[in-house]
Parts: C-alpha cells; sequence; structure tokens
C-alpha cells in the first residue's frame, strides 16, 4: 500500500523538501532558515500566481505536468517584463491522503521547470488542504522592466506564437478525445514560458503582456493601460488547431482568442524596430509574429477575420464568474 503524506506528517515532508534544495554563492541564511535573504544589486522583478486542483488540474493530467505548469505560469508574468528568473517561493496546501510517488512526481515537475528556465527553488511553506493548491513565488532581475502601458498608436502589435493550441488540447483531454495530435495535449499540459524572448523584448517593446488569460483578456489589457485601440489583421491561427475545431465541431475564432492558458507574450514594438527584433528574436529560436497594429482608443479592439471585421469582447478565464 502506497504511503501517504499523513503517514509520514509535515516535519517529514519538509526535510525532504530540504535536501532538494541548493542555494547559490548571494544566500546570506541557510536554507530552512526563517526567510530567505540575498545580496542584490539592480531591479527586482517579482510575481505570484497560483494553481488550484478544483479549477486548473483536468482529469488526465499528470503530476509532474501540474509541478512544470504551476512554475511556469509564474515564469511567464516575469518574462512579460524583461526578466530573468533568480528565486521562487513554493507554497504547499496538500491533502493528507496524497501519496508520497503523487508528491514527488508533481515536485519533481517543479525542479525540472526551475532547471530549464533558470532560478532556484529556495524556499516555501506547506499546510494540509482539501485539495491541491499551489502558490509560486518568482523573484527575477531586469536591466529594463517592460510596462503594459507603453504602446502608441502606429506601433506594431506582436505575439512569439501561434494561438489555439493549449485551449484545444484542453478541450481534447475534456472531451477525451483519444485521436489528437499529441502535441495539442502537451501544448496545454507543458506550457512554455518566453524568457529568453522576454529578456530580448525589454530593449525595445513599448509595452508586453503575458497572454495566460487569453489573447483577447491581454489586448484589452494593454488597450486599457495605454489608453489604445487595436488591429488584428493577421490573428494568429495555429494550422493544427483549425483542423482540430472542424474535425470536432469548435470554434477556431473561440479557441485563438478566448481559449488562454498559452504564455505567449503578446507586445508592442514601434515599426522602426521590427526588423531589427525579429532578426534578434531569430538568433535565439525565438519568433515574431506580426498580427497588427495600435490604433486609436475610439476605434475599438478588432479583428480582420475571414475578411470582415470582428469586434474582440473582453472574454477570458475569471476566476469568480461563471
Amino acid at each position: 500500500m502506497s504511503r501517504t503524506l499523513g503517514d509520514v506528517g509535515e516535519k517529514s515532508l519538509v526535510e525532504q523538501i530540504l535536501s532538494r534544495i541548493t542555494l547559490g554563492p548571494h544566500h546570506i541564511l541557510p536554507k530552512g532558515d526563517d526567510a530567505v535573504a540575498i545580496e542584490f544589486a539592480g531591479k527586482l522583478v517579482m510575481s505570484t500566481d497560483m494553481l488550484v486542483e478544483s479549477t486548473d488540474i483536468p482529469s488526465g493530467m499528470d503530476m509532474e505536468s501540474v509541478g512544470w505548469k504551476a512554475l511556469t505560469m509564474v515564469v511567464s508574468d516575469l518574462a512579460a517584463k524583461g526578466a530573468t528568473p533568480m528565486l521562487y517561493l513554493i507554497s504547499l496546501g496538500l491533502p493528507r491522503g496524497m501519496t508520497i510517488k503523487r508528491f514527488e512526481e508533481f515536485w519533481s515537475g517543479l525542479e525540472k521547470a526551475a532547471q530549464y528556465y533558470g532560478g532556484k527553488i529556495v524556499g516555501g511553506d506547506t499546510n494540509e488542504a482539501r485539495e491541491i493548491v499551489v502558490s509560486c513565488v518568482g523573484i527575477g532581475s531586469a536591466e529594463r522592466v517592460i510596462p503594459r502601458c507603453g504602446a502608441h498608436v502606429g506601433d506594431v502589435l506582436a505575439t512569439t506564437g501561434l494561438f489555439g493550441r493549449s485551449a484545444a488540447g484542453f478541450s481534447a483531454l475534456l472531451m477525451d478525445i483519444k485521436d489528437v495530435d499529441e502535441s495539442l495535449k502537451h501544448a496545454f499540459l507543458r506550457p512554455m514560458a518566453r524568457v529568453k524572448e522576454g529578456v530580448i523584448l525589454a530593449k525595445y517593446a513599448t509595452s508586453c503582456i503575458d497572454s495566460s488569460d487569453g489573447l483577447a483578456a491581454s489586448l484589452h489589457e494593454l488597450a486599457k493601460q495605454s489608453g489604445v485601440g487595436f488591429e488584428v489583421t493577421a490573428p494568429p491561427v495555429d494550422c493544427v488547431v483549425k483542423k482540430f475545431a472542424k474535425t470536432h465541431g469548435l470554434d477556431v475564432f473561440d479557441l485563438v482568442f478566448y481559449g488562454g492558458e498559452e504564455y505567449e507574450l503578446v507586445f508592442t514594438i514601434a515599426r522602426d524596430d521590427l526588423e531589427v527584433v525579429k532578426k534578434v528574436l531569430a538568433s535565439t529560436n525565438g519568433k515574431l509574429i506580426e498580427i497588427g497594429k495600435v490604433v486609436p482608443r475610439s476605434e475599438g479592439i478588432t479583428a480582420i477575420w475571414e475578411g470582415k471585421r470582428v469586434p474582440i469582447e473582453y472574454k477570458g478565464w475569471d476566476h469568480f464568474k461563471k
């Protein structure tokens, strides 16, 4: 019979976590102290994000993917500001019936994500909860921090990737569709934060946001903060998503604009910088996909879809609305 957290207790679990933590040379306090202290000079960028089992972990999602995604969520926020991850604090609410095996798979996902993005898991907290709750604090450094409020009329509107894959993968899991392109499920289970792209964009972008709440919500947030509108002349539709939507009777527009969970960067840059940024991003295997332009606020937020101009509504994930 598999051992559970209830069998080993919090103290033993914390000791296991601490045994897997390695601090860097700039840390002042030892691991397991009341707080984390480091020597630092520069611009400090901090963000936090939370993953909750009942709203964020669908059936069929393995625990390593849960750990990977929990860290990716907060890293993506840092990336959108042009920051390089340094430290992570992980606070956990866990049911006592969770098996040690499932916990180790989950923690492995956190560690693999930290190794991939850079930065170290250095501490956090544990508590008992009725369901899995993961709160990640990410701390990074940046030479320049990209705001949401700097877009100007005439700027290019662009993204770091195409949209719809994650939403399609999520739909496939919910609908238990077996015959589906595995890249769609992978996009949802193992999303990728655009850290390298964010650091490069920090030198050029006039505004930037991560697209975890959906492309439409991202556009509305940038527009609100900058006091502008957007015209999406070339929606970033993934061709695999088009095929999936047609096969299963789903709306491609909804998957692309309202699906969410993409973790791409949505940003604006001056048109004079367009070719330079394309080349710099391409040199690191990154992408700049031009999707439209910044227009006066009075023109609203619209897309050219199937030859027609259509409004992009402010829709996306909202935890407190049905």
